[in-house]
Order: C-alpha cells, then sequence, then structure tokens
C-alpha cells in the first residue's frame, strides 16, 4: 500500500459541496487536491465509477467492536481499529464504561500504546473516559459499584498513564467535585461532556459557561424534559457552544426527538456517534459491557439485570443510513454529522472534510450508502470485493 493515490468517483461531497465526475489526489497521506476529472492531470490509480467519496467517518463515542472491548489491553484497541473501517470510519476515540481506578489507568497506557503502533486501521485518535464520575440515577449501563464523585487526581493519573493521547471526558455536572474536576480538564487541553446526569437547567447551563462542549448521547442517560424544568436536555438544546451526540439506531431516539434536535440546534449542532459495544459485528447472544451482563437479541443490546439499553450495536455507515433512508435528511448534512462537525468538536482541524491541505482520509460510498473503499491517511485499508474488481476493470 502506499500514502499516495488518485481517488476517482462519481460524485464527491466535501461535505459542504457536491462535486460530479471528481478525482481526489492524494500526496504522503495528505489531499493535495479535489478537482474535476477533466482537470486531473494524471490518470488515477482507483476508480469508482458509480463511488461517492465523503470524508472518512469520525466516531468519537465507541466502546468496542468485533469482540474487543476498550480496555487495558493495546492489542484489542488496534483490532476495533482495524475493525471499523470496514464501516467507513477512519478516526476513533476509543471510550472507556466506569470502572476501578487502576483499569483506567491502564487503558490510558493502552491508549498511548495503540497510537504509536503501526496498523492497516482507523486513526485512534484519543480516548474518551466515559464515567465513572456519572449520577447513579442516571446511570443506564455504567456499573453502579463503579462510580464515584470527580477527583482531580484521579483525571491526573490517566492523563499521565496517556501520555498526551487523553483527549476527552465526561462526567454528570451536578457532582460534588466537578467544578473544579471540569476546570483541570479544560486547562489541560482536553475536551468536556456532560451526560448520564440529572442536572437542573441552571447548573447545566453554568457548567457548558465552564467549558463543557458535548451532550453524551443527547436525551439517553438524562433526567426527562418537563416544562417547568427542562433540565439538561433544553439546556442542550438551547446552547449553541454545545454539540449534542445522538444515537441514530431508531432504539435509543424516537425519530421525532432526532427531528427536535436537528430543528432546534440544526444539523450543524449534532453529531453521530454509535456507541457501539463490542457485540458489534457478532450474531445475537450474551455479553459483556465492563462489568455488566448484556444480552443482545435482533441488533439491541440490554442489560440482562434490568433490561435497560446497554450501549449498541449502530455503525457509523448505518447512523447515516438511518438518517437519510428513514428521516428524509440530506446526504451531505447527514455525512456532516458523521465527519466534520464530531471532528471539530473534539478539536480535530486536520480532519473531517475533503480540503487541500487535510488528512487523507475518505470513505467510498455506493448508491445504497454502503461503504465501498475505505483510505486512512492516503491508504486504502478496506475495499469491498465488488468495488476491487470494479477497480481492476
Amino acid at each position: 500500500m502506499t500514502a499516495s493515490e488518485r481517488i476517482a468517483v462519481g460524485q464527491a461531497l466535501t461535505p459542504s459541496r457536491q462535486l460530479e465526475g471528481t478525482v481526489v489526489t492524494i500526496e504522503d497521506g495528505t489531499i493535495e487536491a479535489v478537482q474535476s476529472r477533466a482537470a486531473a492531470e494524471r490518470s488515477p490509480t482507483r476508480t469508482y465509477p458509480d463511488g461517492i467519496a465523503v470524508p472518512g467517518f469520525v466516531d468519537a463515542h465507541i466502546h468496542g467492536y468485533a469482540g474487543d472491548a476498550v480496555s487495558g489491553d493495546p492489542d484489542g484497541l488496534v483490532n476495533i481499529a482495524e475493525g471499523v473501517v470496514e464501516t467507513g470510519v477512519t478516526s476513533l476515540f476509543p471510550t472507556t464504561v466506569s470502572a476501578p481506578q487502576d483499569e483506567l489507568v491502564a487503558a490510558g497506557a493502552a491508549t498511548a500504546t495503540a497510537v504509536d503502533r503501526d496498523h492497516d486501521g482507523a486513526s485512534i485518535a484519543g480516548l474518551h473516559l466515559e464515567g465513572p464520575h456519572v449520577n447513579d440515577d442516571q446511570r443506564g449501563a455504567q456499573d453502579p459499584a463503579a462510580l464515584r464523585d470527580p477527583a482531580v487526581e484521579e483525571l491526573q493519573a490517566v492523563a499521565d498513564a496517556a501520555e498526551g493521547t487523553l483527549a476527552r471526558v465526561t462526567l454528570a455536572p451536578e457532582l460534588t467535585g466537578a467544578d473544579e474536576f471540569i476546570q483541570a480538564a479544560r486547562e489541560q487541553g482536553l475536551v468536556v461532556s456532560a451526560g448520564h446526569s440529572g442536572a437542573d437547567f441552571e447548573t447545566a447551563t453554568t457548567a457548558f459557561d465552564a467549558g463543557i462542549s458535548i451532550a453524551t448521547h443527547l436525551y439517553n442517560g438524562m433526567i426527562g424534559f418537563h416544562h417547568r424544568e427542562p433540565g439538561i436536555i433544553g439546556a442542550s438544546l438551547l446552547d449553541d457552544g454545545v454539540t449534542a451526540e445522538l444515537i441514530t439506531d431508531l432504539q435509543h431516539l424516537h425519530p421525532g426527538a432526532i427531528e427536535l434536535a436537528l430543528a432546534a440546534k440544526g444539523h450543524e449542532g449534532c453529531m453521530l456517534i454509535t456507541d457501539a459495544i463490542a457485540a458489534t459485528g457478532l450474531p445475537d447472544g450474551e455479553y459483556s459491557l465492563g462489568e455488566m451482563d448484556v444480552v443482545v437479541e435482533d441488533g439491541t443490546s440490554r442489560l440482562v439485570e434490568d433490561g435497560s439499553l446497554a450501549g449498541s450495536t449502530l455503525t457509523m455507515d448505518a447512523a447515516v443510513r438511518n438518517l437519510v433512508e428513514e428521516l428524509g435528511l440530506d446526504l451531505s448534512r447527514a455525512v456532516q454529522m458523521a465527519t466534520d462537525i464530531p471532528a471539530r468538536a473534539m478539536e480535530l482541524d486536520d480532519r473531517g472534510r475533503l480540503e487541500p491541505g487535510l488528512r487523507g482520509d475518505l470513505t467510498i460510498l455506493d448508491g445504497d450508502l454502503t461503504v465501498q473503499a475505505t483510505i486512512v491517511g492516503g491508504e486504502v485499508v478496506y475495499e469491498r470485493e465488488a468495488a476491487r474488481e470494479a477497480t481492476r476493470q
């Protein structure tokens, strides 16, 4: 494989512009040009005649894939990165669940190791700690035995082990010690998000002003909206500085709830995530999420003990398809919610768009929005057999 390719496609979504008959030229892992085929000076190295080139998907919230869970094992993290490319993901943020401190420190060290490894998968862009500093009443599938109030020293220990690869933390802003924790996290350059929270409107608004910029899986793991107390959901919908995560598997969220978020915030205020667990891509059956036992039936993952939703088996390509096919959202906007918007929310300025100077991360879709090929840093790391045959013709 090479980090330089000239990819010819039937259409390209940058995603702000739609271009027909396009060649995307990548040199040394960086996009050099996005131009019409007629203007391209050299012949393509690969051709997908009916392909739709979009920026590579960015999954900022994923717990596992195809049997591997985010943990202290760097091999597992690499396996996840190599697996998700078949779903069009080119950058991911491995996400922990609430766990004892030593396990979170180990996850930090594993991320530092995995980031430095050569592999044929998605870019591991940084670790996301979801918990253990969340509200017990809104814990969802988080292990209740592992929950605790925020402590800056715990954050620092994980950050030290991660050696610069800790990227984000999710916490409930109403907990004791949250204010100091948010400040410390922002001072370290971390993205801070609010989730698994029972915060009232005023507490949430104050936390957003203090530096929280993402609402973790909006609606899910949050105290319900009430017209006399809109709570953290209402605050998230109203604050233009907060990007709302959405799990668009149509199980976590009713289509009307998705449409409400889009109406309130615009598509540019919403980012797609999978919240995928290790069972993703595997048959129905019994699995685990941290210390919690889960069962997957008809693709839906639930806790064995009480039937609560426990992560998902959603993939990013399916998340985009659901928005387009089930809600009628324009493809370019759905793609933006899976690329540019999460990249910006995670403070990545080198990816998420098909523009000269950015990373050579592309996903090639067909007319059914199925992934045909995935290119990471100019290297073709996944190609469906049918697409592979087409490029040979």
